[in-house]
């Protein structure tokens, strides 16, 4: 009986990272996946800035900025031809090589415009160096994502159908193998992350609780071949029967239809159904010639498991929460429960984890998706064609959105760089959030410390007495020393996951090399070197 230390269940976006950043702290990781080869679906059209800024720091950004190219390339010949102002306007923002935050999402089908962004907003200005990396479909990642997996030698078998887990003892115990039946035969591991989606067969197993609200609007999403076009609007338009989006790619239609549900959800989306769904909600009478690849049927059916774990088995993705999929917040919300649960898992395997660190997964991504569940039925509530809601998307776009403050909070939940966490007792910003862009003196930056899933320990102190601390922790932090000129810059700690764990002033005194040894032993599981035979021991920014 074959065995490792860790099973991933399904090779979508979160699989593929989590079983990545495992790899990365030497586990031993096998990605089980019943699909042959990587979904051609369309699915996500873009990623957030959040979840690009995860490429950044594991040396993917250049991979993702090359699929954007190409993405702005294809969009842009269609943009070109277009008579809709906002899709004009969405590719020529995305074309330009200024580092700017990236405004090229959309609430509810309201676009983000640029013009009334406040680009000098200090929120926004931290994460600007991924701007021409986010434009990167579903598909697109899971090849960039397969290929750093296969660079790290992750075993991903394909075409292996999961059938069910299994304790090899009398249950599911927290110390004990799991084995994971499959009609490849069976695989047996200390612990098994199940990211097979919101139809999750293992959490349905495990009897898992899945509370939410029940489905309001069914969804489609395919590229198509039309005969005649020219009856539909590009972008995104509201009408009284639902939405629809057209554009910005070739051929591709979104739309979504309030009330009426299919017979037989499981069933595939024929062309039929396809064609009478865009001309009942377009009011166009268009006729859908060709389907590339499959069509995509979805809900609004918003979930999320009471628990993230048991036992020996943890939910990640789709598995631990469903939601509507505007704005790719599924897709991103996903790759934010792989790198917060991978170094944590990773620890655990490893022996070195401190006390109550895997729980962190749930305490921490938990309330995160929450939220985004509220924030996509929120968006649900305002897409409704009648009056009412017309009125409201009127207030809602042309009064409050068009106030800079407000525009810029919204641009920043959307994009994921606002989300935060409690992770010290005493918490003051920017401790809880994501690091974002952190330029070093020598022209460096943070990311590039972070690509081999340590800790990064940034020491701006003029003494490195920060460094000095972690002198003998090397394997676990990569310690910079970066003295800085500017006393207002604060020295960090910063989780694999890109998550401030602490941060010190220039001019810290003893106080904040209590906290740094604090946060060192509840996080890495390191005890700070003792500041009288501490000697100086760090990598130069």
């Amino acid at each position: 009986m074959r065995r490792t230390d860790v099973v991933v269940i399904g090779a979508g976006p979160t699989g593929l990272l989590l079983a990545s950043e495992l790899a990365l702290q030497g586990v031993r990781v096998t990605v089980l996946e019943r699909l042959q080869k990587p979904d051609a679906t369309i699915k996500a059209g873009s990623i957030n800035v959040a979840s690009a800024e995860i490429l950044d720091r594991r040396g993917l950004l250049p991979a993702a900025a090359e699929v954007h190219r190409r993405l702005i390339a294809a969009a842009g010949a269609f943009a070109d031809g277009s008579a809709n102002d906002t899709v004009r306007g969405l590719v020529d923002a995305a074309r330009r090589t200024a580092r700017r935050f990236p405004t090229t999402g959309h609430f509810a089908g309201m676009l983000f415009r640029e013009d009334l962004v406040d680009q000098d907003d200090p929120v926004l200005a931290a994460h600007t160096a991924v701007a021409n990396a986010v434009l990167v479909p579903q598909h697109d990642l899971e090849l960039l994502l397969g290929q750093h997996c296969a660079r790290l030698g992750v075993d991903i078998r394909r075409g292996v159908e999961v059938h069910g887990v299994r304790g090899t003892g009398a249950d599911l115990r927290d110390d004990a193998d799991v084995v994971v039946e499959t009609d490849a035969g069976e695989v047996t591991a200390g612990w098994v992350v199940a990211a097979d989606g919101g139809r999750s067969l293992i959490r349905k197993q495990l009897g898992i609780d899945f509370v939410g609200t029940d489905p309001q609007l069914v969804g489609y999403q395919a590229i198509v071949d039309l005969d005649d076009p020219s009856g539909l609007r590009r972008g995104w338009t509201w009408t009284p029967r639902g939405i629809y989006a057209y554009g910005p790619i070739p051929g591709r239609i979104l739309v979504a239809r309030f009330g009426t549900q299919p017979r037989d959800r499981n069933a595939p989306v024929s062309l039929d159904e396809l064609q009478e769904v865009v001309r009942e909600v377009t009011g166009v009478p268009v006729t859908l010639t060709g389907l590339h690849g499959r069509a995509t049927r979805w809900s609004d059916n918003a979930r999320q498991a009471r628990s993230y774990r048991h036992g020996r088995v943890l939910l990640a993705g789709d598995a631990a929460h469903v939601h509507a999929p505007f704005s790719g917040q599924g897709l991103n919300l996903g790759l934010g429960d792989a790198v917060n649960l991978g170094w944590k898992l990773a620890a655990t395997v490893n022996g070195w984890a401190p006390a109550g660190l895997l729980d962190t997964y749930q305490t921490e991504r938990q309330p995160i998706a929450a939220w985004v569940l509220d924030w996509t039925r929120a968006q649900v509530a305002l897409l409704r064609g009648d009056e009412h809601t017309a009125r409201l998307r009127d207030v809602v776009g042309a009064e409050l959105f068009t106030v800079p403050g407000v525009l810029n909070r919204v641009i920043a939940l959307s994009s994921g760089i606002a989300q935060h966490y409690d992770v010290a007792e005493e918490t003051a910003a920017p401790v809880g959030s994501i690091a974002g862009d952190v330029e070093l003196t020598t022209g460096s930056r943070l990311a590039d410390f972070a690509h081999d899933g340590r800790f990064v320990l940034v020491d701006r102190s003029p003494d490195g007495r920060f460094v000095n601390a972690v002198r003998q922790a090397e394997h676990r932090i990569a310690a910079v020393a970066d003295p800085a000129a500017d006393v207002s810059l604060p020295s960090l700690l910063v989780r694999p996951d890109g998550v401030i764990a602490w941060a010190a002033s220039a001019r810290a005194d003893g106080h904040a090399r209590r906290e740094l040894d604090a946060a060192l032993r509840r996080w890495a599981g390191v005890r700070g070197a003792r500041p009288e035979t501490a000697r100086s021991s760090h990598v130069d920014g």
